[in-house]
């Protein structure tokens, strides 16, 4: 019987585990307690493999490999728990920092991704500028950001917070039209403010999130509805 996919993914997470964690730590950039390797088996074009094609399908040589931590299922629900026993008793729960950043309601914000945030506050207060190009801040703006400690962070430091930030949500992308090139839109990226941890990172006061209906004169909408299907 052939091996499958789904069977190889958790071993090689196993194997590397430790040792990507370690190295991490080297490089000031620790992962939070409770959080897993997990790889993911790509083709050529970057699509997941299907977990039950066999392991034979894919290889070093013509496919890719994803490596990603997340946190693990018994540390989700530990997380849950607190989370709501935190809110029953305080609505306004405050983030535990660490040297190495803080943790937030929603998710952990390493130095690095701070620094990067407080780049981006500054990208979207240029004068004159309608939007933050991804690709701009990418290649020029991160270098303005101050390094956490000695640790001076490379352009592939920079890249892995900005991805890291996008998939965390701290910082939301879009398009936009291209004023070159408007058969080309252009990756727009912007902090969302909206997020806990983007407020503590820029040092900003909490705005009020609660949802506040509207009360709109006027009957009903279903009542409108039912009378004009008649």
């Amino acid at each position: 019987m052939k091996t499958k996919i789904e069977q190889v993914e958790p071993q090689f997470a196993q194997k590397l585990d430790n040792p990507f964690k370690n190295i991490l730590q080297e490089l000031r950039y620790p992962v939070p307690p409770g959080y897993r390797l997990r790889v993911s088996l790509l083709d050529a074009n970057g699509r997941k493999k299907r977990s039950d094609a066999s392991a034979d399908n894919w290889s070093p040589q013509s496919g890719r490999i994803e490596i990603r931590f997340e946190p693990a299922p018994e540390e989700q629900n530990v997380a849950a728990a607190e989370g709501s026993s935190r809110v029953a008793s305080n609505s306004n729960p405050q983030p535990q920092s660490s040297p190495e950043g803080f943790s937030g309601p929603n998710t952990f914000v390493t130095k690095l991704e701070i620094e990067l945030l407080k780049a981006l506050e500054r990208a979207e207060s240029t004068p004159g500028w309608k939007f933050v190009s991804l690709k701009k801040f990418r290649d020029g703006l991160t270098s303005e950001a101050i390094a956490p400690g000695d640790f001076q962070p490379t352009d592939v430091h920079w890249q892995e917070a900005i991805r890291n930030a996008i998939e965390k949500r701290l910082i939301l992308t879009s398009k936009v039209p291209n004023p070159k090139s408007p058969q080309f839109p252009v990756t727009s990226i912007r902090l969302n403010r909206l997020m806990p941890e983007v407020q503590v990172a820029l040092g900003l006061p909490k705005g009020d999130l609660d949802f506040h209906p509207i009360h709109i004169k006027g009957e009903p909408l279903s009542a409108t509805i039912l009378r004009e299907r008649r």
